[in-house]
């Protein structure tokens, strides 16, 4: 894959995403593990994961991990430019064209169809990590009358105590994060 068909890609992984980073992983696994199979789901999965603790958005860190890990430093220039160029050109647009169309049925008509589309988006998302992390095995496999299915006690575990203590507590998210790190390596050993 040459840079400016990774640009291109991430390009349209920008048009048509609208909710930020998460609604973004759905289009990411789609076209990087289904389509081109640049990456096992396991390493997507790692990859998501690492561009979540690292500072700056999901989706960004996303594109700028994935370009480097093809190309090295032009395959990230291009991952990062790809991705933002969309959003940085819609932004600007609608910043020039506010005031004109702020009444605009059309337009209100059809914010009010990609809310439900991104809740959607990030909905897959959510069903990804679970996917990959509390099942033993893919959901699809329950299709396919798998034997092997079942939950990991453990990813469960660390989800409800996540869960429990943000509710309760209203930790922030940083201290959340390390703790689950250490709460998955601690129950890893057993």
């Amino acid at each position: 894959m040459t840079a400016l068909q990774l640009y291109l890609l991430f390009v349209k992984i920008g048009v048509f995403t609208f909710g930020g980073g998460f609604a973004m992983i759905p289009f990411f696994y789609d076209e990087l593990v289904v389509r081109h199979a640049l990456m096992s789901s396991e390493e997507f999965a790692n990859m998501v994961a690492l561009a979540q603790v690292t500072p700056g958005p999901v989706g960004l860190n996303a594109a700028t991990y994935i370009g480097y890990k093809q190309l090295g430093f032009w395959g990230a220039v291009a991952g990062t430019l790809g991705v933002t160029t969309p959003s940085l050109t819609i932004g600007l647009a609608i910043a020039v064209f506010m005031q004109a169309f702020k009444e605009n049925s059309l337009v209100k008509a059809a914010l009010t169809g990609i809310r439900p589309a991104t809740l959607g988006l990030i909905a897959a998302a959510v069903i990804f990590f679970a996917d990959t992390s509390i099942f033993t095995a893919p959901l699809s496999s329950l299709w396919q009358g798998a034997q092997s299915f079942g939950i990991d006690w453990r990813a469960i575990l660390v989800f409800a105590t996540v869960l429990v203590v943000d509710w309760r507590w209203k930790v922030n998210m940083i201290w959340l994060l390390l703790g689950a790190a250490v709460l998955g390596c601690l129950l890893s050993l057993v």
